[in-house]
């Protein structure tokens, strides 16, 4: 069983994966979903293969770049992605 890496953000603690299937891009799309389930997931891109050497401080910084998944970076609603559950 795999466990995902989980950070501590926004008084909430999520669970943080890449959801790019390989060979896609040059880039892994990396998703962080809120344990609790309160709260919209978020995505944002990285380089290739970072996640594994990334610190907690470098995912902190990704989780603040990353928008959430129905809605736009000044939190404005969206259309949901047709993948997001």
């Amino acid at each position: 069983m795999h466990t995902w890496r989980r950070i501590q953000a926004d008084g909430a603690e999520w669970e943080v994966r890449i959801i790019s299937e390989p060979g896609q891009e040059e880039r892994d799309i990396i998703e962080f979903r809120p344990l609790d389930g309160g709260t919209q997931p978020r995505r944002t891109a990285v380089e290739r293969n970072q996640l594994p050497d990334m610190t907690d401080d470098d995912l902190a910084a990704a989780f603040r770049r990353a928008a959430p998944i129905a809605g736009d970076h000044y939190g404005r609603p969206g259309k949901p992605m047709p993948d997001a559950r």
